[in-house]
């Protein structure tokens, strides 16, 4: 496997930071994955952050995964932005099951 080099993707800070900032879908440590497309990636949260248009396509949570060693692109990368709509939660078992699949 080549060596991996951890870069988290560049941010900018919003503008004008907005008095409520919307609740979490998703809490540090849950292991999520891409539900959306075949072969997804899976990883766990380790970070929340809010953007809006100035810095990202979209506003509101964006989280970051870092993505598992077994996850299909972690020869490519480490960690991914994701938005909360494209992510759900993992179970032990669904876990367990894309680990051995991509052994």
């Amino acid at each position: 496997m080549p060596e991996i080099f951890p870069q988290i993707p560049p941010v900018a800070m919003p503008e004008v930071i907005p008095s409520e900032l919307p609740q979490q879908k998703f809490r540090l440590g849950e292991w999520v994955r891409w539900w959306q497309v075949p072969n997804g990636d899976f990883g766990r949260v380790i970070g929340v952050i809010y953007t809006q248009q100035a810095s990202c396509i979209a506003t509101g949570l964006h989280y970051l995964v870092f993505l598992d060693e077994r996850s299909p692109s972690r020869d490519t990368c480490t960690y991914d932005f994701a938005f909360e709509k494209d992510i759900e939660i993992l179970d032990k078992s669904s876990l367990e099951r894309l680990r051995g699949n991509h052994a």
